[in-house]
């Protein structure tokens, strides 16, 4: 059965193996990261393509009272493209509100330009992008200052991405446009909580920068095949963490990286336990963290650990003590699956009942059912 962990996502392993990554060349230190309530950069951009049928005009330094939004984008990136129409939108919304959207491409003029005039697919009626994007700014800097001052600056590493420029010319929002509305309609009014923002992003913001050092620098002895230095550097690296979160995601990142250096198994047991006691506070994470623990062993990525698969076992327990319903019953395929490592077929089997009451339809876990019932039968014939 495959469980798919939203915070291993991104992992040091994809930026290493091939991953679809889009990686800055340079990363701001986690310090000096430009942020949430940073005075935003002025701006210095070479090519004004459209602005707005002359309603705009270039910008350099941002004007007090004035609300704007630097997106960055690029004529390759599917998913800028898909946000154009609703960047449209909400330029002809605030257009009479004081807010101007100026979206920043690092391609060479022309190509920007014969962009423009291809057909938008499966519009409504025949038209441009030239057509379409008229009511805001769309702008290229081929030199990439744009892209330096604000992307690098910020530790952002994927586009579309946008900075909401609030009136005191301070940043108030950063994140994927198509995001972007209700925090929009907040700083306009404002009633936006810069503060509040800032506290939740930081973190994330750090984590990312973290991530792209992490990738560069352990990257780079991972090429060279420098296992032990590459373990020791991420160790180095990771360290100074404090938050309890990113820190547990670090260690599964940790997993990762034995995996590839064929670490030795106690090494990788003791990464396993830390990572379990770090996790058995947040239900959630606990059944990740305990799955894995049996992922590994099924797969010979670890040898049977009975001691390693109680604490697991001990966790996800605490874990279902915390939930309801089909979350419940995912920790409980967790538990019987533990349950059934450890020897235990008629303990997992009764976990795995409950679990089969509370997911639904789901056949995984009906067929694990199965799996232990007919071995219990086979088990009394012998």
């Amino acid at each position: 059965m495959k469980k798919v962990f939203g915070f291993m996502k991104a992992t040091i392993v994809a930026a290493v193996l091939g991953g679809s990554v889009y990686l800055s060349p340079s990363v701001a230190s986690a310090d000096d990261l430009l942020t949430i309530g940073s005075s935003a950069p002025a701006l210095d951009v070479e090519h004004w393509v459209q602005n707005g049928e002359g309603k705009f005009g270039k910008v350099t330094k941002f004007e007090k009272d004035k609300v704007y939004i630097v997106e960055f984008w690029a004529t390759w990136c599917g998913p800028c493209v898909a946000s154009m129409p609703h960047i449209v939108e909400i330029q002809k919304t605030y257009a009479d509100k004081g807010v101007q959207i100026i979206s920043i491409s690092d391609e060479p003029k022309d190509v920007v330009e014969e962009f423009l005039d291809r057909p938008v697919p499966r519009a409504e009626k025949e038209t441009t992008f030239r057509e379409l994007t008229k009511s805001y700014c769309l702008t290229t800097d081929p030199d990439g200052s744009s892209n330096e001052s604000y992307m690098q600056a910020a530790g952002q590493n994927g586009i579309p991405c946008a900075f909401i420029v609030g009136k005191d010319g301070k940043i108030e929002w950063i994140g994927h446009p198509m995001s972007m509305d209700e925090p929009l309609k907040e700083v306009v009014a404002g009633k936006w909580d810069r503060t509040k923002f800032a506290e939740e992003f930081k973190e994330q913001q750090q984590m990312q920068a973290l991530q792209m050092t992490v990738q560069r620098e352990v990257g780079s002895l991972l090429r060279d095949r420098k296992f032990k230095e590459a373990i020791e550097k991420f160790d180095e690296l990771t360290a100074p963490i404090k938050s309890p979160e990113m820190k547990l995601q670090f260690t599964m990142m940790k997993l990762n990286l034995h995996r590839i250096a064929s670490s030795d198994q106690t090494e990788v047991a003791k990464t396993l336990k830390s990572a379990l006691e770090m996790a058995s506070k947040d239900p959630m994470m606990s059944n990740q963290v305990a799955w894995t623990v049996w992922e590994m062993t099924e797969q010979g990525q670890l040898k049977k650990d009975k001691d390693l698969l109680g604490e697991a076992l001990k966790v996800a327990l605490s874990a279902v003590a915390k939930q309801e319903g089909a979350t419940k019953g995912a920790t409980l395929d967790t538990v019987a699956h533990l349950q059934y490592g450890l020897g235990n077929i008629a303990e997992a089997i009764k976990a795995q009942k409950e679990a089969v009451a509370l997911g639904g339809d789901n056949p995984e876990i009906k067929a694990f059912l199965e799996e232990l019932e007919e071995e219990l039968e086979a088990s009394k014939k012998k």
